[in-house]
């Protein structure tokens, strides 16, 4: 008797371990069954976590460094770029401060060289009023994991390089006003160069660049206040180094007249309708890179 009740024990004990195996048995068909899943999702998190620090380091070298060697927009062939003014006093950059010349400069070739040849990328340059300043790459929308790195910056889209402002007053007779703006190849191959006028009450006057007319006399007169002129390329020095243009204004004299004579430069392609005074202010910025793997 006391035997055959130890078998009925050792029945039930052996009924509960299987009754209890059931659930356990189901739950690691399911895991097996879901281990794909598991295994890419877990890869994927990786994965988008390495992409977005990468976009992120990516991001932070161009808007808080000037780039290798600093200048590197006026020599070309940078080791590095960066975006961030150059402060020369200092010999620091200006952390999210963009240059517009190094905006510029900015291309496919040195770009792909930063981010490395297994990505994709696309950037937006654009003030918090709507304007874009510039873009490089184009979005593939298509890729199953797009980084987003936002950073607010300051820049401006053009830039002033000369004028003579102020100066240009009735003094009883004509009279010829003069000032200096450098160029050189690495600047003419990313700028175009522009004369702004602002007149006031003149009805003759010419504005030369190195001895050639730009603006001449009958395009000035007291009914047209602004005149924007493009400044032919043949016109400024293109050598290695930086070498000074002279721009040259005589007026006549006009009772009362005055007149302010910009130089802007604007990366190519830039529209007559941005060559304006206002485009020529530092403004808030948005600086956004999206960065797939290709």
């Amino acid at each position: 008797m006391r035997d055959l009740l130890s078998d009925r024990r050792g029945f039930a004990f052996s009924l509960d371990v299987l009754l209890a195996l059931i659930p356990l048995t189901i739950l690691l068909g399911m895991l097996a069954a879901d281990m794909d899943n598991i295994m890419y999702l877990t890869q994927s998190t990786i994965y988008q976590s390495s992409l977005d620090r990468q976009a992120s380091d990516i991001a932070d070298a161009l808007v808080e460094s000037s780039g290798t060697p600093p200048d590197w927009e006026q020599k070309g062939n940078p080791q590095s770029i960066g975006l961030a003014r150059y402060d020369p006093v200092k010999k620091i950059p200006q952390k999210n401060y963009l240059s517009p010349s190094k905006i510029a400069g900015m291309n496919t070739t040195n770009m792909g060289e930063l981010v490395g040849p297994e990505y994709g990328y696309y950037i937006n340059i654009s003030t918090t009023e709507g304007l874009t300043v510039r873009t490089l790459g184009t979005l593939n929308t298509s890729a199953p994991d797009i980084a987003r790195v936002e950073r607010y910056v300051l820049t401006t889209k053009v830039e002033r390089v000369g004028s003579i402002e102020g100066l240009i007053r009735d003094a009883g007779q004509p009279r010829t006003y003069t000032t200096n703006f450098p160029t050189n190849d690495a600047y003419l191959r990313i700028y175009d160069y522009w004369v702004l006028v602002i007149n006031r009450g003149y009805d003759s006057a010419f504005v030369d660049v190195n001895n050639n007319r730009v603006v001449p006399p009958n395009e000035i007169n007291q009914h047209l206040t602004e005149i924007k002129e493009q400044i032919n390329e043949t016109y400024l020095y293109n050598d290695t180094q930086f070498r000074d243009n002279i721009l040259s204004v005589r007026t006549q004299s006009n009772p009362g007249a005055s007149m302010d004579v910009y130089i802007l430069a604007a990366p190519k392609g830039t529209p007559p309708g941005q060559i304006t005074l206002d485009n020529v202010r530092v403004r808030p910025a948005r600086f956004v890179l999206y960065l797939w793997l290709k």
